[in-house]
């Protein structure tokens, strides 16, 4: 009977998605496994093909991260450590009244510079007026500005894996633009940015060529839809590129651990046996 609900061997072993299974079959009257194999094929799609662009701006990385570094500083002028202290006053010092911890995980606490600037929030306003305060001070501020260039940094990497180096997802033609030198951005970004979109908006020919996909062999070859048991974790995981990333977790490799621990144990235990 399960066949009926999902056609992958080994998955009804999970009973929740079994129940899930169930669920979709009496609203669809179709197989589980086939609707999520649809599913599969359209990941990636445009929406819209061929009504979209993106004008990627960029600039050397060490020109950037004085940029970011001066935004942090021009924050910092406009009141950043008042609104700071103002906001830990309202918000997070009740938590730490009624002895939870302060959640940096979750909404608004999530925004560059509450963690960074914990320390210093924590301090009472004469502590913070004292020696160790300003240091205190100093150091969250240079945290805060590491954080921003590492945010950048993650920004820049997302983009080229979700754009330029997915073997499967459909990509709008994006364009680079040099915001390096800004003394030339009519030259290097406003006027190409104008070509590149007239161009685009009268189908004609752009003297400015688009970015080239990024995709090495190796991933063009990983097959998204493919089924993988893994018989250390009892788990059936879908697309090789979730399966090659399985092996390596910690959940997949501490499995692995106790089942070796364990056959280790038998065989000495046989040993032992053998041996009286």
């Amino acid at each position: 009977m399960g066949s009926v609900f999902f056609e992958v061997k080994g998955e009804l072993d999970n009973f929740y998605l079994f129940l899930r299974s169930i669920e979709v079959w009496l609203k669809t009257g179709r197989c589980h496994s086939e609707i999520l194999a649809e599913q599969k094929m359209s990941e990636g799609e445009l929406r819209r093909p061929g009504a979209t662009i993106i004008l990627w701006l960029k600039c050397e990385q060490t020109v950037h991260d004085e940029r970011l570094n001066a935004r942090v500083d021009s924050m910092l002028k406009e009141g950043l450590i008042q609104e700071l202290l103002d906001f830990h006053a309202r918000h997070n010092m009740h938590r730490i009244q009624d002895g939870k911890p302060p959640d940096y995980t979750k909404g608004i606490f999530q925004t560059l510079g509450f963690k960074e600037f914990h320390e210093y929030l924590m301090l009472s306003e004469e502590e913070r007026n004292s020696e160790v305060g300003k240091k205190l001070l100093g150091i969250s501020i240079e945290n805060m500005k590491m954080a921003t260039r590492r945010y950048a940094r993650r920004q820049n990497k997302m983009i080229r894996g979700r754009f330029l180096q997915h073997p499967t997802r459909q990509v709008p033609p994006i364009y680079e633009l040099d915001t390096t030198d800004v003394s030339r951005w009519d030259e290097l970004v406003k006027s190409k940015a104008i070509e590149i979109i007239e161009s685009f908006l009268k189908e004609s020919p752009c003297p400015i060529e688009p970015l080239k996909s990024e995709i090495s062999e190796e991933k063009r070859n990983i097959d998204g839809n493919s089924y993988n048991y893994c018989d250390v974790c009892n788990r059936v995981l879908l697309g090789d590129d979730i399966y090659a990333i399985h092996l390596k977790s910690f959940r997949h490799m501490r499995v692995l651990k106790k089942k070796k621990r364990l056959e280790k144990k038998s065989k000495n235990a046989e040993e032992s046996l053998k041996c009286d």
